[in-house]
């Protein structure tokens, strides 16, 4: 598998395939969410450490009573996948049903460090205000 190819299957599984999601990352892999919008159980930190901390990132949308509905999820637009060496930079807009019946869609920015094919470190960029406006109100 590719790196670009390992980025897509971690994305494309997150919420469908978790144990797929896994297979692709590290045991040490690190989510680096935005300051703007912390992640509930772990607000300290930007730095999400192991695959249960992943996870819970990965979750913390889903489980608020106007979460979004994974089963929902699309990419409907694919708008940048290159790599250099280990690192990927992996841009896609992303949308879905929420729970209170409104449309989120937002665009993604992932920076990805990888080590021995599998990822590593990645870094969001993306509309946190927007989206914490529409799942928080």
């Amino acid at each position: 598998m590719t790196n670009k190819e390992a980025v897509q299957t971690f994305f494309s599984t997150l919420w469908t395939d978790p144990e797929l999601a896994r297979s692709v990352c590290t045991e040490d892999v690190t989510w680096i969410t935005t300051r703007s919008m912390p992640i509930p159980g772990n607000e300290g930190t930007i730095h999400h450490v192991g695959w249960k901390a992943v996870k819970n990132v990965a979750d913390s949308g889903k489980d608020l009573d106007t979460g979004y509905i994974p089963e929902t999820m699309s990419y409907p637009n694919q708008l940048f996948l290159d790599a250099e060496d280990d690192h990927v930079i992996y841009q896609f807009t992303m949308q879905c049903k929420t729970k209170a019946g409104k449309d989120y869609i937002n665009d993604y920015l992932f920076l990805v460090k990888l080590k021995d094919g599998k990822l590593w470190r990645f870094q969001e960029y993306w509309d946190s205000k927007q989206a914490a406006e529409l799942l928080f109100g």
